[in-house]
């Protein structure tokens, strides 16, 4: 369990089949459209070019993410030395290997 009393797992039931469908569709463009996604202390920070189509996308995947993951911290920052958003998610004891079973599993096929 989380400090927050959320266990460290992702709600599989946070939304129905066409939300699940809708989840991978964009995990999929956004991590295709990803500059890069580093491993941070404790969890993971995904870099994408600030275009403002993907500002939107990346919010509405944050929005999901939150259903399903409520242990998550997740924090968007504009890196303006080199245009870029990061989006940090983080969160406690776990959340990494969650995150590297979850989210980073289906993105690979974008990021490789």
């Amino acid at each position: 369990m989380s400090e927050a009393g959320a266990p460290v797992a992702c709600r599989l039931d946070a939304f129905g089949a066409g939300g699940r469908a809708q989840h991978g569709r964009l995990v999929s463009e956004l991590f295709a459209a990803a500059l890069d996604v580093s491993e941070i202390s404790d969890g993971y920070a995904v870099r994408f070019p600030a275009k403002p189509f993907l500002f939107l996308r990346i919010a509405r995947w944050i929005e999901l993410e939150r259903e399903c993951c409520p242990f998550l911290t997740i924090r968007f920052e504009l890196e303006r030395s080199v245009h870029a958003y990061r989006v940090l998610l983080t969160g406690p004891e776990g959340t990494k290997d969650v995150l590297r079973a979850e989210l980073l599993r289906s993105a690979a096929g974008a990021l490789a």
